[in-house]
Order: structure tokens, then sequence, then C-alpha cells
């Protein structure tokens, strides 16, 4: 089993950026697609990891007990610390 890795608290990066593998908690999420984001669970506070990602730009996140396969540019809307 891997052990998980936690960013520092000063640090806010994309989703879309982000280290695989380590655990995050969403900051914030903006632009156009925000409303479906946080309906998918990716809101304010929510605990997050990335499980895998795609060649072609898809990415999968585990948040919650959920698995989320998301585009790398939705991902550029959720800003991570």
């Amino acid at each position: 089993m891997v052990s998980a890795k936690t960013v520092s608290v000063a640090e806010s990066v994309t989703l879309a950026s982000a280290p695989q593998r380590s655990l995050y908690c969403v900051d914030r999420v903006s632009g156009p697609e925000r409303r479906r984001l946080c309906e998918m669970g990716l809101i304010q506070g929510a605990a997050i990891q990335i499980v895998n990602r795609a060649r072609r730009g898809m990415m999968v996140v585990k948040v919650g007990g959920s698995r989320l396969a998301l585009a790398r540019g939705m991902a550029e809307y959720v800003w991570v610390k």
C-alpha cells in the first residue's frame, strides 16, 4: 500500500497540475463548470486524491467514497492545497 503525503497548507495549485497519489483539500472551485463540479462533490474543504492520470487528459480522483473521472480542462478550475 502506498502512503499518501500531504501538501503544505500555504500552497494552492490546480488539481490538473497537482502530483498524483497525494491527499489534498479543495481550496476553491471556479470557472464556468463550478456548479457541475460542486454537484459532483468537489466543494471547499472536501478531501480529494488523484488516483490515476490517463495520457489523453482524463484523470480519476477519489472524493469521499466515490471515484470520479474528470477532464483535464475541468480539473483546471479546482484549486487544492
